[in-house]
């Protein structure tokens, strides 16, 4: 028994996962969702299938989905790892909203930075990021963070023309890194190859 589709997938809830495999023995399959309860997929009739038997699962609920497909001639697992849809962050995502009820506060925490600066930061972020990275549809949460995580460091280092921080007599300056950490390890797995 072959998979015909990847045996791993990510997908936003309220998309269709499909599962399909080539045996020559008649299979069957068995399904369940994040809480472990069994869903009944939907079988794909032979003129609409590019295998020789394929299903599709309407994922509903983000989590882990998980699939078997069992026969005499073998048998195939599945996994789907579904999320919430993830948009790119907002102004209100980094300063929060203070005339909220509850006030939220954001990902910048207390700023005093104008809506303009930390607008203006977020978009050549975006860009930044769109550059560096490959974004795949599903916009994942660990790029959503190094997003915003890079608009802050970005307002942070506004304040430093030079990119030198003025240390003591014992110390004396210190040149900040050129990228940051943290950015580095959530877009790690995102990150563009340079070939050549």
């Amino acid at each position: 028994m072959d998979a015909v589709y990847a045996t791993s997938v990510r997908l936003l809830a309220g998309q269709v996962w499909t599962i399909g495999v080539d045996t020559a023995a008649v299979p069957s399959i068995l399904v369940t969702d994040p809480a472990g309860d069994e869903v009944t997929p939907t079988v794909v009739p032979d003129d609409q299938a590019y295998a020789d038997y394929v299903w599709t699962v309407l994922v509903e609920a983000p989590g882990v989905y998980l699939a078997s497909v069992t026969s005499t001639d073998g048998a195939q697992h599945f996994r789907a790892t579904v999320g919430a849809y993830v948009g790119y962050p907002t102004l209100v995502d980094l300063r929060g909203d203070p005339d909220a009820d509850p006030p939220t506060v954001g990902y910048l925490r207390e700023t005093s930075w104008p809506d303009e600066q930390i607008q203006d930061a977020l978009d050549a972020e975006t860009s930044a990021q769109a550059g560096m990275c490959r974004i795949p549809p599903l916009y994942a949460d660990d790029l959503r963070q190094a997003l915003m995580r890079r608009v802050a460091v970005n307002l942070a280092r506004r304040g430093l023309p030079l990119m030198v921080l003025r240390g003591d007599a014992e110390a004396g300056d210190t040149v900040p890194p050129s990228r940051d950490s943290e950015v580095r390890r959530l877009e790690g797995p995102y990150r563009k190859l340079t070939v050549g």
